[in-house]
């Protein structure tokens, strides 16, 4: 039906990685705030407009291009190793030249954690780069796999997508 890449992250943990991104990605969003904070002190404190905008321009769109190259390169820097098929009686994991199947009955749950926003609009549909797949198993143990958020096939037609009930 569907295949997903399997992302590489170099790291012990990938939700740590994740959370970093995201936090980097909030400051990334506060600098236009901070901006326009900057230029009404800067106004209140008599700081003339030549000097508020060399404070802007120096700073803030210094910081924001820092902010989203740190971004870019930490998601050009994770490598796809395999992928994952999802069919109607099983999910398929491709890694190498190994070939795992997990059967949909012994399977208890599947949850979906946002993982690192995407930076360009080109790289996602929901809005986040790759997620994280847990494969809760009937037997309690589980499987964390981290998955690109678009398919390989279909033309990128298909994502992968959070739905929250509770929202």
């Amino acid at each position: 039906m569907s295949r997903f890449r399997i992302l590489r992250i170099d790291h012990i943990d990938p939700v740590v990685v994740g959370r970093k991104n995201r936090r980097i990605y909030t400051i990334y969003g506060l600098i236009p705030f901070l901006i326009l904070m900057t230029v009404n002190m800067g106004q209140f404190l008599g700081i003339g407009f030549p000097a508020r905008l060399a404070i802007i321009i120096l700073f803030f769109v210094l910081a924001y291009f820092l902010l989203m190259k740190k971004v870019r390169s930490n998601i050009d820097n994770i490598k796809t190793i395999g992928e994952l098929e999802i069919t109607q009686t099983c999910l398929k994991q491709r890694i190498g030249d190994s070939l795992t199947e997990y059967k949909f009955q012994y399977i208890k749950e599947l949850r979906i954690t946002r993982h690192i926003p995407a930076t360009r609009v080109r790289e996602s549909k929901s809005g986040y780069f790759s997620y994280i797949l847990k494969i809760i198993f009937h037997d309690s143990a589980n499987e964390s796999i981290v998955v690109s958020d678009r398919s390989v096939d279909h033309n990128q037609k298909i994502s992968i997508y959070r739905y929250d009930e509770d929202a």
